[in-house]
């Protein structure tokens, strides 16, 4: 109660370490993390504000875009 009547404001971010990105890409690799009921899409990079933005702004069933950066 005291933060809401003094006029505190509270932020936090979340970040990801480099460890976390190796240790998420090898569960993926070995088959040991399900991603794909969290990939909601597939784009091309140069497709990334029309289809990646744009679509998660608009559509909120949208969880995570995966986005190939290699050239087509």
């Amino acid at each position: 109660m005291q933060l809401t009547n003094t006029g505190v404001k509270l932020t936090s971010t979340i970040a990801y370490t480099p460890t976390t990105f190796q240790q998420t890409i090898d569960l993926m690799a070995e088959g040991n993390l399900n991603v794909k009921g969290v990939v909601t899409d597939h784009i091309q990079l140069e497709d990334i504000v029309e289809r990646g933005f744009k679509q998660l702004v608009s559509d909120k069933s949208q969880a995570k875009i995966l986005v190939n950066i290699a050239q087509s």
